[in-house]
């Protein structure tokens, strides 16, 4: 391994070694900046409890790259340029602009569509759809499901697991109405989803549609909360073959007698570990369980699969067959992971309050050194997502060059759906869309074309590391960067969570960072 410090004068470093990854360190003038305000973070959330135990060093981490990336990489000195102009930061990092990455060839299997048993109607369909060829879960996915075996369906972020699970139950109620076994009745569907948010259950309503539109007819709907339930109501008595719903929905539908699954062919937990953390979760799936027919199939889908979540569902349901895709556990090969130090100079206090200077400033400066078309930053509080927003308006008053999109709980379904919408349409030439979240973003919604994903605080669960940095580098095609502010003792945990993540163990044992 060779340690070669870019600047004499600077922290920052790069690491040579089978896998590659930056750490960059900045520090702010918490004096100057009246910016801040008493409560970035409460006493709960410091990560500060380490500093003590900190001697100082030279942080050395890895950026990951993937093998082709690797060959011939070389540093030069263009790539940092010095900088002391604000919040006392020794060097800004010079990012090459993204470049549109050839098709991962590991991303596909090597069956064809035809070769794992899609139909030909089903084949045109996706063909329509610009899907050429089946990615590995959807290949590894597609005859268990089609055959009505309960399974789990694990694999990386945007590695197509919605397809894996909806083509098969289509051609399966396409095959079944064929034969006479099944029909769509009224408030009886024959497939349920249930979604963790609004947000994602839309989203599936909206792979639906595409799939129904582009030659495979079915009728699909979304019940959430935000929307008029009359409306939801009449649509339900009218039939339906998919329904889409969050559990406190379903709950209500259930109880109010609105909704019948007698006539249940599957069920499906979409992000199943996200659903285990509702409090209205467990009841639904119970009531699931109870109200549904004895051959009902169960498809619980996640990104990632925590051992007490395994064994939850390895209780209730023990004859699960286990499909985990090739990336699980990992990340994309194609994400570069930058840690950005933010713990401050030796001799700087180590508080809440400084950490968020740090960060902010860290942030503002790597938007305007490095422009992109789309970014989403994420923090772990609604407080923190509004001093960020207050922080990016205030960096670009007239908005000639930001646009800031918020996406939290305190905003209405509507506001959320409206954010959603604005940052997947085309950005206005030289504006930079940024989208301030909580992880409401990170559970299972695919944002096409992001370029930078943000960690401006550190995930309270190892896992949700992994969802938030997957929002980026998603599919065969996609490319992206992934910038993690640290403090303290998360400096390590990161390391640790990527080095983990590069060899595709599970996160289950690291620790909290808070």
């Amino acid at each position: 391994m060779v340690v070669a410090q870019l600047f004499p004068s600077s922290n920052v470093f790069l690491i040579h070694s089978q896998s590659q990854r930056r750490i960059l360190s900045f520090s702010a003038n918490q004096a100057h900046d009246t910016t801040a305000t008493n409560n970035a973070d409460n006493g709960n959330d410091s990560p500060f409890s380490s500093f003590g135990r900190l001697k100082a060093h030279k942080v050395k981490t890895l950026l990951h790259r993937s093998k082709e990336q690797r060959r011939g990489v070389q540093v030069q000195d263009e790539d940092v340029a010095p900088r002391r102009s604000r919040g006392g930061w020794d060097t800004i990092p010079k990012f090459p602009p993204q470049t549109k990455s050839p098709t991962d060839t590991n991303f596909f299997s090597l069956k064809s569509f035809k070769q794992i048993g899609c139909t030909d109607y089903i084949i045109q369909s996706l063909q329509k759809l610009s899907f050429t060829r089946p990615s590995h879960v959807q290949a590894m996915a597609f005859a268990p499901v089609f055959r009505g075996k309960t399974c789990v369906i694990a694999d990386q972020s945007g590695s197509g697991k919605t397809l894996a699970y909806l083509a098969p139950i289509i051609q399966r109620l396409r095959q079944e109405e064929l034969d006479g076994r099944s029909k769509s009745s009224s408030q009886a569907p024959r497939v349920l989803v249930l979604a963790p948010t609004a947000e994602l259950a839309s989203q599936v309503l909206d792979n639906c549609r595409s799939l129904s539109k582009s030659g495979v007819p079915f009728k699909s709907m979304v019940v959430t909360g935000g929307f008029r339930q009359r409306t939801q109501l009449e649509n339900l008595q009218q039939g339906v073959d998919v329904l889409i719903a969050t559990p406190g929905r379903f709950l209500f539908l259930i109880n109010e007698g609105f909704l019948q699954l007698t006539n249940l062919r599957c069920a499906v937990l979409d992000e199943v570990d996200i659903l285990f953390g509702d409090e209205d979760f467990e009841v639904a799936l119970q009531c699931l369980i109870n109200s549904s027919p004895v051959d009902t199939q169960y498809l619980f889908v996640t990104a990632t699969l925590p051992k007490n979540i395994y064994s939850k569902l390895v209780e209730v349901f023990p004859d699960c067959e286990m499909i985990m895709g090739p990336g699980m556990h990992r990340i994309s090969s194609r994400l570069e992971e930058i840690v950005v130090d933010c713990s401050g100079e030796d001799g700087q206090e180590k508080t809440p309050d400084t950490a968020f200077l740090n960060k902010k400033d860290a942030l503002l400066q790597l938007v305007e050194e490095n422009p992109v078309p789309r970014t989403i930053v994420f923090c772990n509080k609604i407080e923190t997502c509004r001093k960020v927003e207050n922080s990016l308006r205030r960096f670009d008053r007239k908005g000639n060059r930001v646009q800031v999109l918020p996406f939290h709980a305190a905003m209405t379904q509507e506001s959320r759906l409206a954010s959603m919408e604005e940052f997947t349409s085309p950005p206005s030439k030289g504006v930079s869309q940024i989208m301030i979240c909580t992880d409401r973003a990170s559970r299972g919604i695919d944002f096409a074309g992001v370029d930078h994903v943000m960690l401006f605080d550190f995930p309270r669960d190892p896992s949700e590391y992994v969802r938030r940095v997957g929002r980026t580098a998603r599919g065969a095609k996609g490319v992206g960067k992934a910038f993690i502010f640290v403090v303290g003792k998360q400096v390590s945990l990161a390391r640790k969570i990527m080095e983990r993540n590069r060899k595709g163990h599970p996160l289950h044992d690291v620790p909290s960072a808070y």
